[in-house]
């Protein structure tokens, strides 16, 4: 079988060129011929894509290319290069041309990421694989929803889920809002970058890149900005420096860091002492390098819920209480539950192709 992968892969986020990338390898390994369906969004596309300066048409969008624009576009085409480089990506199709992919896959697998959020794809039934012909294979593997489905969107989308031959998503809150919709609870499988031992990421670390010494590592924003704001207090009474990856104005209280590719992005988390994640790859990561971490529910909250129960972390949770006691993370006991969800969701993986 020829399978197309579809998955959220064109964008500025680490975490879901990282996804994508742990996906493909993973359906590689197992002996298949795989694309990477080079998919267009225009919700995506539009949010995510940065704008070469012919593109600006205002003086503030001129300001901003200029200061933030550079290592924006560095970062954007350091992540198509990687998948270029390490995946078989068909060509570009969008909304109108996708159905051709029919012409040239015998199946298709969607997933992971928020493939299934439709407040972030623009309610883009094309990750549901609506453009399949009746005669293909269809599969989920981790897809995640974020963000419950309303009634009128459960309507669209339950004849769709019930042409798949076979279905996992990535978080426990996913498979219950299924559940209800479908009368059939689907399967609970990890984020593909678990699929891969840990030691499997220290390839990407580099040497000479991080910052010397110890370091508070503050990775994306929460509304409130308070993983930010708690960061900075936290290297205060540590007494060692707070780096925040940022690609816009600089935060007072920390040193501004642009890591323009995958590695250089890496290997912050792997250096770090202590993280403030408000990412679900930034927690993720952490833990692969048996970090000190506390995350932040920034949004699409079913992820960060699903994943702290599952490895027995919610006392990470950013709040005053649990960043006083700072209690050490038990690996153990974390690296157990990922070997667990590893096993399994392999398994599950192997299953679809049998």
């Amino acid at each position: 079988m020829k399978i197309g992968l579809l998955t959220i892969h064109n964008t500025q986020n680490y975490g879901s060129l990282l996804q994508t990338y742990s996906t493909y390898k993973a359906l590689h390994k197992l002996g298949l011929d795989i694309d990477l369906i080079d998919y267009r969004n225009d919700a995506i596309t539009r949010r995510e894509k940065p704008n070469d300066l012919v593109e600006s048409i205002s003086v503030k969008q001129i300001v901003k290319y200029f200061i933030w624009g550079n290592a924006q576009k560095r970062k954007y085409n350091s992540i198509m290069q990687f998948l270029k480089e390490n995946t078989s990506m068909s060509p570009e199709y969008d909304k109108t041309s996708i159905v051709n992919a029919n012409k040239v896959y015998e199946g298709f697998i969607v997933g992971s990421d928020i493939v299934w959020g439709t407040n972030i794809t623009g309610r883009d039934m094309t990750y549901f694989l609506d453009f399949t012909s009746d005669d293909k294979k269809r599969y989920s593997f981790s897809s995640s929803i974020g963000t419950k489905w309303t009634s009128e969107e459960n309507d669209m989308i339950k004849p769709l889920l019930q042409r798949f031959d076979k279905i996992s998503v990535r978080e426990e809150l996913a498979s219950e809002w299924i559940e209800e919709l479908m009368g059939e609870k689907p399967t609970v499988t990890c984020d593909p970058t678990v699929l891969w031992e840990p030691s499997f990421w220290d390839k990407f670390v580099l040497d000479g890149y991080a910052p010397k010494g110890k370091y508070v590592l503050i990775y994306a924003v929460n509304p409130d900005k308070r993983n930010i704001s708690d960061g900075i207090e936290y290297a205060k009474k540590k007494g060692i420096p707070a780096y925040f990856i940022n690609f816009y104005t600089p935060i007072r209280g920390t040193k501004t860091i642009r890591p323009t590719n995958v590695k250089e992005w890496i290997t912050l988390f792997a250096k770090a002492d202590t993280v403030f994640s408000a990412s679900y790859h930034g927690l993720l990561f952490s833990l692969y390098f048996k970090k000190n971490v506390f995350f932040y529910n920034r949004g699409e909250k079913s992820r960060m819920i699903s994943l702290s129960k599952s490895l027995k972390i919610e006392n990470r949770e950013g709040n005053a209480e649990n960043i006083e006691k700072d209690s050490p993370i038990d690996y153990a006991t974390v690296w157990k539950k990922l070997e667990q969800k590893r096993t399994e969701s392999w398994k599950v993986l192997e299953s679809m192709f049998n």
